[in-house]
């Protein structure tokens, strides 16, 4: 319950519910919460005295020195607006602050301020994701979690305090607030979710409350002004995937718990080089951050090897994931021994002109420029060579993620019979043919993601796939796969289509419509960057919406789902502007 003003002039109530009641002088409404104690009755006016000294009831709180009501129904919001009571925008749902069209009516445009009663205990997914305005932002200790995309894509937000009390960052809940450069944690913060501050390309420091215990995936990534991170405990024991991938951080303290840091933790830091370490775990020496085994490679330090040509993995290392993805002078690398796993290509460099692997080494090979795996099911790992043509003539059954992209000439790649999977972003930007053979069975929606221009045949005799007008499919057409080609304007489905995979529109910046036909099943982060997009009919033949198939459609602020409501579960599926994007239309 919520604290109301302590003096108040005469103040009319006619109606607040329908179950509203007047015993001895005192006005009881909605699931008869105590309003006043002091009330006179004339007729059906009651008239609630100035000396009332009961100071809290339910549904009722009074912001900026007024009196808001919090209508739990339509019918209870008529009830307040005939009567003239303000009724407050927010729609709060057992504590939680729900996601509407209406959840800046109480800021205050001169400052871009506002304020989060006091009854809120969490903050809905969306509920302020994508609004224009907001500048500060004071979330109280009453609140304890910060939903889901709870303020995504507010690029105005500018400051953010949050009050000792709260406890929870939820997935993407700052996530893109571009223009965020100040945000107070307090010691109650026990968790920050993956994604929480995602590409918040403005915030410049942060520090780490003495609770937290891991620093989640993607947490600070693509925070490219992020010089400082300091931790006022040292509770931390994780630090996941790619937590600060991008940061400007020129040095690091490893607290002394810290048992596991993630090999793409600090990805694309071209400045980090001063890495000090309070505990025996870690090793940094000549530039590579490694555990104290040093048996794997956690971290290379672009700036320690600027002009150097050659990266030769240390002896005794068998796991080596880190990136030198930023060695930019670096031509040359040497796997030793011992190593067994090494990072995706993504995390190599495209402008290597040579890998050797040294003859002891019994998990990899080098042939025409191409690095790959020995045993079965040998894997393309990384080409390197420099031809416009490349027939792959290695016997290999996977084609690795981003496989093909040190080999920066190439224009047509003939992929062998051998070949059963085909993984993620294989190519480099100037292929424009691609040739599959009749084995393959599993090919990523992302194998030619943003290769617009690529002719992708597959042989005639392949069971599994086809492609038909740019467009992958299975071979009897029910499952989409992906669009090879820019989609500029309207999709229409095929037919036949009952199932759009994973992905199938990633990043289809310029659809604008989509007419989904007859499909059944629309799959994770389907639509994800498809930023024209800004309304979408859901049919009734859907069945299923994986969970995120909305997500990161920034624009999408109307899904109709011609179903009954609720029948489709996980609404809103990862939609950045919440519950009031969907509309159930029967």
């Amino acid at each position: 319950m919520s604290a109301v003003a302590e003096e108040y002039d005469l103040y009319l109530v006619q109606r607040l519910s329908e179950d509203r009641n007047f015993e001895e002088g005192a006005l009881y409404a909605g699931k008869n919460a105590l309003i006043y104690d002091s009330v006179q009755e004339e007729g059906n006016i009651y008239t609630v005295l100035k000396n009332s000294s009961k100071k809290y009831v339910d549904n009722f709180e009074v912001i900026r020195g007024e009196l808001f009501y919090f209508a739990q129904s339509d019918q209870e919001k008529k009830w307040a607006q005939e009567i003239g009571i303000k009724v407050s925008p927010y729609i709060i749902i057992d504590g939680e602050l729900m996601s509407t069209g209406d959840n800046l009516g109480l800021m205050d445009e001169a400052t871009g301020s506002i304020i989060i009663p006091q009854s809120v205990t969490k903050i809905g997914e969306g509920a302020f994701s994508n609004l224009e305005g907001l500048r500060t932002i004071v979330i109280p200790g009453t609140v304890k979690e910060i939903g889901t995309n709870a303020f995504r894509n507010n690029k105005t937000l500018e400051k953010v305090i949050i009050q000792e009390g709260v406890e929870k960052i939820g997935v993407s809940a700052f996530e893109r607030c571009t223009n965020l450069k100040t945000i107070e944690l307090p010691e109650s913060i026990i968790e920050i979710s993956r994604q929480a501050f995602y590409e918040c390309a403005n915030l410049q420091e942060i520090e780490i409350p003495s609770r937290i215990t891991k620093i989640n995936v993607l947490v600070f990534a693509g925070c490219n002004k992020l010089a400082k991170c300091k931790f006022r405990g040292d509770k931390v024991t994780d630090i996941d995937d790619g937590a600060f991938i991008g940061t400007v951080f020129t040095e690091f303290n490893i607290t002394k718990n810290v048992e596991r840091i993630s090999p793409t933790t600090f990805s694309s830091n071209i400045v980090l080089n001063n890495i000090k370490i309070d505990n025996d775990r870690f090793v940094y020496e000549e530039g590579i951050l490694m555990p104290s085994n040093k048996n794997s490679i956690i971290f290379v330090s672009q700036k320690y090897y600027q002009g150097k040509t050659e990266f030769r993995i240390p002896e005794g290392v068998v796991t080596f994931r880190a990136s030198i993805a930023n060695l930019y002078t670096v031509k040359k690398l040497i796997i030793t021994s011992k190593v067994s796993n090494i990072p995706s290509a993504r995390e190599l460099l495209q402008s290597l002109e040579e890998i050797e692997v040294v003859e002891e080494n019994e998990t990899f090979a080098v042939s025409d420029k191409c690095l790959y795996t020995t045993k079965s099911p040998k894997r393309l790992v990384y080409c390197v060579s420099k031809d416009s043509e490349i027939n792959l003539n290695i016997d290999v059954e996977i084609i690795g993620d981003f496989s093909f992209c040190g080999a920066t000439n190439a224009k047509k790649i003939t992929l062998p019979d051998s070949v059963k999977t085909i993984e993620n972003q294989i190519f480099s930007s100037k292929i424009n043919e691609v040739i599959i053979g009749k084995q393959v069975n599993n090919i990523s929606p992302m194998f030619c993601y943003h290769r617009y221009n690529a002719k992708v045949t597959i042989d005639s005799e392949n069971q599994n796939y086809m492609v038909e007008n740019d467009v992958l499919y299975t071979k009897n057409k029910s499952k989409l796969i992906t669009v090879i080609s820019q989609i500029k304007g309207k999709f229409i489905l095929d037919d036949k289509v009952e199932e759009i995979f994973t992905n199938a529109f990633y990043d289809q910046a310029e659809m604008t419509e989509i007419d989904l036909k007859s499909v059944k099943i629309i799959g994770y982060e389907v639509f994800y960057n498809c930023n024209q997009l800004t309304r979408i009919d859901i049919p009734n033949t859907v069945e299923t919406i994986s969970s995120y198939a909305f997500r990161a459609a920034n624009n999408l602020k109307e899904v109709t789902i011609h179903k009954p409501e609720n029948t489709i579960a996980g609404s809103p599926w990862g939609n950045s502007h919440g519950l009031r994007a969907i509309k159930w239309q029967p």
